[in-house]
């Protein structure tokens, strides 16, 4: 069998799994729903009262929609990983002819496949329901697969949590200050564009605008330009590229430490 084929089994357990979560996947988008209505509500008496906000509100919507379609998109790698060193199991994983990183990705790949389609349609749905309007047709086109890319960049972050386990007991910390970074640094809920120049150029030089704020900017103004386009999907590709590295790094590390520890 192929590397390739090998990879893709992974893909299809896990996206057939995902299938049979459904009552996760509809809390996900009942959660989304209610997001969604609380800060419609929220941004419009902020702009009745006078006060600046980042974009329109109905545009905001919208914003907030692709983003929080990514962050419910993208599975939570880092808890299998964590289970799979606790119980001991990843030491029998890791005698499997495949690259134990690459069959993490494929999962997260595989789930991606039947959550980003099933959240996307309901987001749709909420932001168009809350403001009765629709962004540019050429700016959602260029948004799937660039969101497909994001989230998929998100999910390698989740995976490298996850490896973190190898060196820490819980690794439920690291993910809480990875969120407040997804809040503040990449843009969950307000363009980075609002934020003071230092605190931009602090983002910018992480990957977290790339995985929320990139995308979602899409949806605000005209039709990206193909440039434009061209240069948030080299970002995103580079960023994947790197974080993926250092987890392979990482990885071997960790793997030649249990090695060398007898298991």
């Amino acid at each position: 069998m192929k590397p390739a084929r090998k990879y893709l089994a992974f893909v299809r357990v896990a996206a057939t799994e995902a299938l049979t979560e459904r009552s996760e996947l509809y809390g996900r988008i009942v959660f989304l729903g209610v997001l969604l209505g609380v800060f419609t509500a929220l941004w419009r008496a902020v702009a009745e009262a006078g006060m600046p906000v980042a974009a329109a509100p109905n545009e905001m919507v919208w914003y907030l929609s692709t983003t929080e379609w990514i962050v419910l998109s993208s599975p939570m790698l880092f808890l299998q990983i964590q289970e799979d060193v606790r119980r001991g199991d990843v030491t029998y994983q890791l005698l499997r002819p495949v690259s134990y990183v690459g069959a993490m990705l494929a999962r997260g790949v595989g789930m991606l496949c039947v959550r980003l389609p099933a959240i996307g349609i309901a987001a749709f749905a909420w932001a168009y329901a809350f403001t009765g309007t629709v962004p540019p047709a050429g700016a959602l086109l260029v948004l799937l697969p660039v969101g497909f890319l994001a989230a998929l960049l998100l999910t390698s972050l989740h995976l490298g949590i996850g490896l973190a386990a190898f060196q820490l007991a819980e690794v439920s910390p690291l993910y809480w200050v990875t969120q407040k970074a997804l809040f503040v640094l990449g843009g969950l809920m307000l363009p980075l564009e609002v934020y003071p120049a230092w605190l931009r150029s602090v983002a910018w030089s992480t990957p977290f605008p790339s995985m929320l704020a990139s995308p979602a900017g899409l949806l605000l103004g005209p039709s990206p330009l193909p440039l434009e386009i061209a240069a948030l999907t080299l970002r995103i590709v580079l960023w994947l590229g790197v974080t993926l590295f250092v987890w392979s790094a990482l990885f071997r590390r960790a793997t030649r430490s249990l090695e060398l520890g007898g298991g």
